[in-house]
C-alpha cells in the first residue's frame, strides 16, 4: 500500500512539475510536426501503409523518442532522491516505519506511469492525427506491431530514468546528478555517432567494409542504436536489421511475419533491458547501504 502512495505522490509531483509539461509540450509538438510529415509523404505516395508513418523520414517517432524520450527519463529520475536529501524529506520519511526499497518502489512505478502518459500522448497524437487525413488504417498485426513498440520504447526511456536515478543516489546532489545524466545522454546519443564517423574517415577510401565495420563496432555500443534497431524491426514488415548491424534491408521476397520481426529484435531489447536491470539493481545496492544525513 505504502509502495502505491509514494507512486501516486511521485506521479503527480512529475505531472505537475515545470520541466516535465515543457518536455511534454515538446514532444506533442514534434509528434504533430511528425504527422505532418506524414501526411506530406503521403501525398507523394510513399506512404502505403501503416507502419510507414511510424518509420518514414527524420521526423518519425522513432527518431523523436529515440534522442528526446531519454531526456524525459533523466527530468523523472536526476532529483529522485538527492532532492529529498538536500530538502531534509528523507530523513522525515525514513523516520516513518516504511522500507528504503518500499520507497524506491514507489518512485520507479511513479515514473513509470508518467512515462506511459507522455509516450501514449505522443503516439496517440501522431497516429490519430495522420490517420484522420491520410485514412490509412492498422491492420490487426500492426496494432499488435506498434503495442509492441510502445512497450520497448517504455523500457528505453525507464532504463534512462534508472540511470539519472543511480546518479541521483550516488552523487546526493541535484546539480552534479543533473549534469552526469545529461553528459551520458550527450555522449551516447550525438558524440559517438560523430567519433564513429572519424574513424571511418581515418581508413582509405577504397576499403568500404573497413568503414562500415568501425562504425558498425561504435554505434553498436550506443543504447540508441539498439532502439533504432529493434523500433524497426518492430514495426515495419518491410525492412528488417539484423541485430548488430547498422543497415536496413529490404525485405524482397515478401514482408516479414511478426515471429520472424521477433527473432531480429531479441538481442537489441535484451541489452536495453540488461541496462535497465543494471541500473534499478545498483540503484537499490546503493540506496539500502547509504547513510542518509
Amino acid at each position: 500500500m505504502s509502495t502505491i502512495i509514494i507512486a501516486l505522490k511521485e506521479f503527480s509531483d512529475h505531472v505537475t512539475s515545470r520541466r516535465f509539461l515543457i518536455l511534454f509540450t515538446l514532444l506533442s509538438v514534434l509528434s504533430v510536426l511528425s504527422a505532418f510529415s506524414s501526411i506530406s509523404r503521403a501525398f507523394i505516395g510513399e506512404v502505403k501503409m501503416f507502419s510507414d508513418i511510424l518509420t518514414l523520414g527524420r521526423l518519425s517517432i522513432i527518431y523523436l523518442i529515440g534522442e528526446l524520450g531519454p531526456l524525459i527519463g533523466i527530468a523523472l529520475g536526476f532529483d529522485s532522491i538527492s532532492k529529498e536529501i538536500e530538502s531534509g524529506s528523507m530523513l522525515l520519511l525514513l523516520s516513518c516505519p516504511i522500507y528504503r526499497d518500499t520507497i524506491l518502489n514507489g518512485k520507479i512505478l511513479g515514473g513509470l506511469l508518467t512515462i506511459i502518459l507522455a509516450l501514449g500522448t505522443s503516439t496517440i497524437l501522431l497516429t490519430g492525427f495522420t490517420l484522420a487525413q491520410i485514412g490509412i488504417a492498422p491492420t490487426s498485426e500492426e496494432i499488435i506491431r506498434l503495442i509492441l513498440y510502445f512497450l520497448a520504447s517504455i523500457i528505453y526511456i525507464l532504463s534512462y530514468m534508472a540511470l539519472s536515478m543511480l546518479t541521483s543516489i550516488i552523487s546526493k546532489r541535484t546539480s552534479i546528478s543533473l549534469l552526469t545524466s545529461i553528459s551520458i545522454w550527450i555522449f551516447f546519443t550525438f558524440i559517438m555517432p560523430m567519433i564513429a564517423s572519424s574513424l571511418a574517415t581515418i581508413l582509405p577510401e577504397e576499403d568500404i567494409e573497413g568503414k562500415i565495420r568501425i562504425m558498425t563496432i561504435t554505434l553498436l555500443l550506443t543504447p540508441v542504436q539498439h532502439y533504432y534497431t529493434l523500433s524497426r524491426n518492430i514495426i515495419s514488415p518491410k525492412f528488417s536489421i539484423d541485430p548488430f548491424s547498422i543497415f536496413p534491408r529490404r525485405s524482397i521476397v515478401k514482408p516479414l511475419t511478426l515471429i520472424e520481426s521477433l527473432n531480429l529484435t531479441w538481442p537489441n531489447l535484451a541489452i536495453i533491458t540488461s541496462l535497465l536491470v543494471i541500473f534499478v539493481a545498483a540503484s537499490y545496492i546503493k540506496f539500502l547501504k547509504e547513510e542518509i544525513r
